[in-house]
C-alpha cells in the first residue's frame, strides 16, 4: 500500500509552515522552515510498518502540482494536515484528490480533531488527537488489512515515548529545514517529550492534541538519537528541541548523560523552548551549558502581569526577568516570545511589553498577533465580550496576517502599526545591531546576521495586510 503524506503548494503565493508552528502564520519571504518532527514520525513509522511511503513538502521543496500528482495517481492514501487558515483550501485539494476515484485521503491536525464533522464532507478520515504520527499508521494498517475503522479515527497517547522509532532523517530530510538565526549548518531537530502542564487560553495545541498532560521521552533514548545525529554530522551540529514545554529537572540529567558520554561542551549545540518557571536554578543551566546548550526560548507572552493571569500563563513578571537575566547569567542566548493585540490591553500597556522586553535585552525576540483559535478559552472570552473582528466559519482570517480582535482605543490599522514597532523597536536599533556587529568573526556569522535581518525585515515585518 502506497501512503503520500503530502504538504500542498503555497496558498496565494503565501509560505506556510508545517513545521510545529503551535500558530500558523503565512510570510511573504521564506524567512524559515521548521522541521515537521511529528510528520517526519509519522513517515517513519509507516515505512517500519512496510508501506511505500512518500513525504512531499511542496512549499519547503518548491514543488507544484504537476511535480507531486504522478506520485498522488498511485497512491492508496493521501496524508494532509489541515491548519485553521487554509483549511478551506485543504477540503479543495481532498475533492480534487478523491476526483481520482484512487486515493483515500487522511486529514489530521487542530482543526480537524476541533471540527471533525465538518471535515469529513471533503475527506475520508480524520485522524484526531495529538499523536497523529502513531494514529495514522494504526488507520492505514486497519485499511490495508481490509478493516473499516470509525472515520473519526482516536486513539489513546502513546504512554512509553521510547516505543516510538528515532526519525528517518532520510525520508523526511533534514537539509532543506531550517531557522534564520541557525549557527552551524547541520540544523536538525528532536522531539524530547510531547505536550504542556500549562493552560494557557490561547493555547490551540495543549487541550485538543495533548490533554494537557506532559510525557518525557528517557535520557538514553534522547542522548541515543543525539549520538547518531553527531555520528553523522560531527561538530557542524545544532540540534534544536521542539518539546512543547522543556523540563529542566530532566535536562539536567540529560546533561550530565551528554557529559558521561564525553560531549565537550561544543561538539554539539543544542536548544529547546520552555515557561520562564522553569529556569530558576544557576547551577542547572551552567551544567546544561557545560553539556552544549546555547539557547533557550522562553514563552514571555506579555510584560504585563494583569495579561499574564488573564491568559492563565501561570507566571508572573518577575519570574520571566529572573528567567532571562538567569540565563544570561549562566551564557546562554535567550529567545523571548511575546504577543500583542490582547483586547484589554490599552495602547499604552501595549507599548509597555516593548519596553521591558528591550531593557531585559535578550538575544532574539519574535512577535506574534494574539489569535482566538475557536475552539480555545480566549476565542469564548472573545465571542462573549463583542472582541472578534472576523465573523464564525472566516477561516481564513486565522493566518496572522491581521488583527482578529478589537483593542482599547486603538484601530485594527493601529493594532497592526503596533505589531510591526515590535519588531521596528527590538531589532532595527543601533544598540542591537552594535551588540550583534560586535559577534561577527566569520563568513558564518555574517551570514547568520543576514538571514536574521531578512526574516524580520522582509517576512515577520512585512507578514500583515496593510
Amino acid at each position: 500500500m502506497k501512503v503520500v503524506w503530502l504538504a500542498p503548494p503555497a496558498h496565494k503565493g503565501k509560505y506556510p509552515n508545517i513545521g510545529q508552528y503551535r500558530f500558523y502564520k503565512n510570510t511573504p519571504v521564506k524567512a524559515s522552515f521548521e522541521y515537521p518532527y511529528l510528520n517526519a514520525m509519522g513517515v517513519t513509522q509507516l515505512y517500519n510498518a512496510d508501506f511505500e511511503v512518500c513525504f512531499l513538502d511542496c512549499v519547503a521543496t518548491n514543488l507544484s502540482w504537476e511535480n507531486v500528482w504522478p506520485e498522488i495517481e498511485d497512491a492508496d492514501l493521501v496524508v494532509t494536515e489541515a491548519r485553521t487558515p487554509i483549511v478551506k483550501y485543504i477540503y479543495a485539494c481532498c475533492q480534487k484528490i478523491r476526483s481520482l476515484h484512487r486515493p483515500l485521503t487522511i486529514l489530521y491536525g487542530d482543526h480537524v480533531t476541533a471540527y471533525s464533522s465538518e471535515a469529513l464532507q471533503y475527506c475520508d478520515y480524520v485522524v484526531a488527537g495529538g499523536d497523529y504520527d502513531y494514529g495514522i499508521t494504526q488507520l492505514a494498517k486497519l485499511l490495508r488489512d481490509g478493516l473499516s475503522p470509525n472515520r473519526v479515527y482516536s486513539t489513546r497517547l502513546v504512554e512509553n515515548l521510547d516505543t516510538l522509532p528515532h526519525v528517518n532523517r532520510t525520508i523526511v530530510p533534514w537539509d532543506v529545514y531550517f531557522e534564520a538565526w541557525k549557527i552551524r549548518n547541520a540544523y536538525l531537530y528532536t522531539m524530547s517529550g510531547r505536550g504542556c502542564w500549562y493552560n494557557c487560553t490561547f493555547c490551540a495545541w495543549n487541550t485538543p492534541l495533548w490533554h494537557n498532560r506532559v510525557r518525557q521521552r528517557s535520557v538514553n533514548d534522547v542522548a541515543d538519537e543525539f549520538d547518531e545525529i553527531f555520528a553523522e554530522h560531527g561538530y557542524d551540529s545544532y540540534i534544536w528541541d521542539d518539546h512543547d514545554c522543556f523540563d529542566t529537572s530532566w535536562g539536567k540529567k540529560f546533561a550530565q548523560e551528554l557529559i558521561d558520554r564525553k560531549y565537550q561542551p561544543k561538539d554539539i549545540l543544542w536548544a529547546f523552548q520552555t515557561h520562564s518557571n522553569m529556569i530558576n536554578d544557576l547551577d542547572t543551566l551552567k551544567l546544561m551549558k557545560k553539556a552544549g546548550l546555547h539557547l533557550v526560548k522562553l514563552g514571555i507572552e506579555s510584560g504585563n502581569q494583569n495579561t499574564l493571569d488573564i491568559i492563565h500563563k501561570g507566571t508572573t513578571v518577575k519570574q520571566h526577568e529572573k528567567a532571562i537575566n538567569l540565563l544570561k547569567e549562566a551564557d546562554i542566548s535567550v529567545h523571548a516570545n511575546l504577543m500583542v493585540g490582547f483586547p484589554w490591553e490599552t495602547k499604552e500597556e501595549a507599548y509597555h511589553t516593548i519596553d521591558w522586553i528591550k531593557k531585559l535585552d535578550p538575544n532574539q525576540a519574535q512577535f506574534s498577533l494574539a489569535i482566538p483559535y475557536p475552539w480555545t478559552p480566549l476565542y469564548k472570552m472573545a465571542k462573549e465580550n463583542g472582541w472578534l473582528l472576523v465573523n464564525e466559519g472566516d477561516w481564513e482570517s486565522y493566518d496572522a496576517t491581521r488583527p482578529m480582535m478589537s483593542m482599547i482605543g486603538m484601530t485594527p490599522r493601529e493594532v497592526s502599526q503596533l505589531y510591526k514597532d515590535c519588531w521596528d523597536h527590538f531589532y532595527l536599533n543601533w544598540h542591537y545591531k552594535w551588540r550583534h556587529l560586535k559577534t561577527v568573526h566569520t563568513w558564518a556569522d555574517i551570514k547568520q546576521l543576514v538571514r536574521g535581518y531578512y526574516s524580520v525585515r522582509f517576512g515577520h515585518m512585512r507578514a500583515l495586510k496593510e
